[in-house]
């Protein structure tokens, strides 16, 4: 009597009355009457109230929920092979060039995942986040190549020393920013001197 109880209730909940059904052999999804929305909320609905039915037709409940849930997967499928494309990815930004854009993408794995998932990623991503960090060296030497005064100037060093402690813990940055602090300590204590040497040799 219960399960019979039970299968009235869903067929109250869950079915509308017009039904059309899925042609497979033809190749062909024929678009169900089914409210998914409407679906989902009856199904919560039946596992908020399904603790107080009785024990012995519980099986029968959780069958029918398991069933109803599977029907409105299937039909969420079949819905999604049925589009003929979508547009994940709207637009470009532009960039000036491949070295850019590198870091723009490498920055953006760093920004969006953990250390643990992009361990995961696999060597794809370690590649893309090492050539980054390759160019980023190359970037540092040519500037001290093409003006080598910037190493006397301890803001300078701490310019360059930025993006190399991408992805370091905050005791080694600070133990740079007190690194630097120092180099700027010294050079004011020593810029005294070098004006009073300039003043004897004159």
């Amino acid at each position: 009597m219960y399960n019979g109880l039970v299968f009235i209730l869903m067929l109250t909940i869950f079915i509308n009355r017009k039904k059309d059904t899925v042609n497979l052999w033809e190749n062909k999804f024929t678009k169900m009457d089914l409210d998914i929305p409407y679906t989902i909320e009856k199904i919560q609905i039946m596992k908020k109230i399904g603790p107080y039915f009785p024990e012995e037709i519980l099986p029968s409940v959780n069958k029918a929920l398991m069933i109803t849930e599977k029907l409105i997967k299937f039909y969420e499928a079949m819905e999604f092979i049925q589009i003929s494309g979508v547009n994940y990815i709207q637009n470009t930004i532009p960039v000036e060039n491949n070295q850019e854009r590198l870091s723009y993408i490498a920055n953006t794995i760093k920004r969006e995942f953990s250390k643990e998932e992009i361990n995961r990623m696999g060597t794809a991503i370690e590649t893309i986040l090492t050539m980054d960090k390759f160019n980023k060296l190359f970037q540092i030497l040519n500037s001290i190549l093409t003006n080598p005064d910037h190493l006397s100037d301890p803001a300078s060093i701490i310019n360059f020393m930025e993006p190399l402690m991408e992805g370091k813990g905050e005791k080694e940055k600070k133990q740079l920013r007190d690194m630097t602090k120092m180099l700027e300590i010294m050079k004011t204590l020593d810029s005294p001197k070098k004006t009073e040497e300039k003043e004897g040799d004159v």
